[in-house]
């Protein structure tokens, strides 16, 4: 009734026996090569994670903020003062108090970008993690470099709006003064 075979075990073939050698020696390949290199990896992915990463980040956002907002706060303040702006006014400091303010908030906003750019990092680093112990092939990682590459884009991007609403504003109210000016010369 469909009963077995005995207990014998079929001959290796030539064939089974080099297949088998062969697998011995790929496992022992990317035992001694591949393995290592995977650790490697993962172990620099969870260092992304670490204070100092979200440090340097943040660092690198700050210096290509200050690098933007700078240049461009100095040369509002040398028109003002070549327009013949008081250091002294209210209108200057106030001025010069607002270009610190959007500085400021844009540095923030640039800053915490740049650590959410680390954390997306880290959990795309994991995410290659994941993939490997899973047999599918990993994605690179964005790298430092282009973490500070984005934030200098930002950073300029922002101190151009920044100062152009800002020059905006301010030539509406010198239009508008002018007009008010004008229109009191002209009923006296």
């Amino acid at each position: 009734m469909g009963g077995g075979g005995g207990g014998e075990q079929p001959d290796e073939t030539p064939a089974y026996k080099a297949l088998a050698t062969q697998s011995a020696e790929y496992f022992n390949r990317y035992r001694d090569v591949f393995v290592p290199l995977e650790n490697q990896y993962i172990q620099s992915v969870l260092d992304v994670n670490k204070t100092s990463e979200y440090d340097k980040a943040a660092g690198q956002a700050s210096a290509a903020f200050n690098q933007a907002f700078t240049p461009k706060i100095n040369e509002a303040q040398t028109n003002m003062l070549r327009a013949g702006v008081d250091p002294s006014s209210g209108a200057f400091k106030a001025n010069t108090a607002g270009m610190y303010g959007d500085y400021g908030s844009q540095m923030g906003l640039g800053i915490a970008d740049a650590q959410i750019g680390n954390t997306d990092r880290f959990l795309g680093g994991l995410t290659n993690v994941v993939k490997m112990g899973q047999g599918l092939a990993s994605e690179s990682m964005q790298g430092q470099i282009g973490l500070a590459q984005a934030s200098e884009d930002k950073a300029r991007s922002a101190a151009e709006t920044a100062f152009s609403n800002r020059l905006q504003n301010q030539g509406a109210l010198g239009t508008a003064a002018g007009m008010g000016a004008g229109l009191l010369y002209n009923r006296g």
